[in-house]
């Protein structure tokens, strides 16, 4: 994060075409697009707490760059459009290991046309993860054909990195000469496909200081957040009555108490996120709950991710 300098995300599209990923099918196991949430508060920038996060300087995954399909298509979800599903499929899986690598199978909806070529008719994603330098694009497979008409196609993004979420736009080319997409009305689409993450949100412990005593919480708590994009919104809670109830602490500048701030970037795909905490008082537990959502605004698909953990008491 540069707070000297500021741009918008228009101002660093670019184009890339990855390559194309399509690995055998397995039926793994069944996900779905985590629920939404609202109500989130702007996050701080360091040099102007009063600015929303969605104007801040960030290294993001791939550094925001434009898909290809946004430059050359057309936005249209009646066309193409995520069913906000899938599944997925590991590979060389064991008990003691896990898997090798996970395949996961993004179920998109796109409109047929009478008239196609199918030698040239594709569905597929464009997506990005921590860890790549540029944006991927991999080809789906048709499914099958529902009674409105439209067609069923699974996409298969095949990863071996383990770094947290993944983002995406679906796109379709129809064999008659259009290409199509949906972007999530250009927020793109965030799926954690892992059932323990520890990527996209997680505690920094080296650089948590926080102690709980008989005189309540003081001290640092610190998080590595995976840096999805320009436009999202973080919140920290916490609970001292064994999750009866929670407070929300408020965004605020580096090193305010009790507020929850930008830290520092760690590197290209990962930012550091503290609260600085003086709670006095006689509790009898401290949960708290860091909460990341992806999508603001209208006519998007949000999506949340959370990291929850506690202090015992010393």
């Amino acid at each position: 994060m540069t707070p000297a300098t500021r741009r918008t995300f228009s101002q660093t599209i670019e184009a890339a075409l990855g390559s194309t990923a399509t690995p055998a099918m397995r039926t793994f196991a069944y996900g779905s697009l985590i629920a939404t949430v609202a109500g989130f508060a702007p996050a701080c920038d360091p040099a102007d707490p009063a600015d929303s996060i969605d104007s801040l300087t960030q290294g993001v995954i791939a550094n925001g760059q434009a898909d290809w399909v946004q430059l050359s298509g057309r936005r249209d979800t009646a066309q193409v459009q995520y069913y906000k599903e899938f599944w997925r499929d590991g590979s060389a899986c064991n008990s003691r290991f896990g898997c090798r690598s996970m395949t996961v199978f993004i179920k998109l909806r796109v409109k047929p046309v009478a008239s196609a070529d199918l030698t040239k008719k594709k569905v597929g994603v464009v997506y990005r993860e921590a860890g790549r330098a540029d944006p991927v694009t991999a080809v789906g497979n048709y499914f099958t054909t529902h009674g409105d008409g439209y067609e069923e196609w699974h996409v298969p993004v095949k990863s071996d990195t383990f770094r947290g979420t993944l983002l995406f736009t679906g796109w379709y080319e129809n064999g008659a000469g259009g290409t199509f997409y949906d972007d999530n009305g250009g927020q793109r689409y965030a799926v954690q496909w892992r059932d323990s993450d520890w990527q996209t949100l997680t505690q920094d412990y080296g650089s948590t200081t926080a102690r709980f005593d008989s005189t309540g919480v003081k001290g640092t708590l610190a998080f590595v957040v995976q840096d999805l994009d320009y436009e999202k919104v973080l919140k920290l809670s916490y609970s001292t009555d064994g999750g009866v109830t929670w407070n929300e602490l408020g965004m605020g500048a580096p090193g305010s108490k009790n507020q929850l701030c930008w830290k520092s970037d760690i590197d290209q795909d990962f930012e550091r996120w503290e609260a600085v905490l003086d709670l006095p008082g006689s509790f009898s537990s401290f949960q708290f709950k860091l909460v990341y959502r992806h999508g603001t605004g209208g006519g998007v698909s949000p999506a949340e991710f959370s990291f929850s953990s506690g202090l015992s008491k010393m």
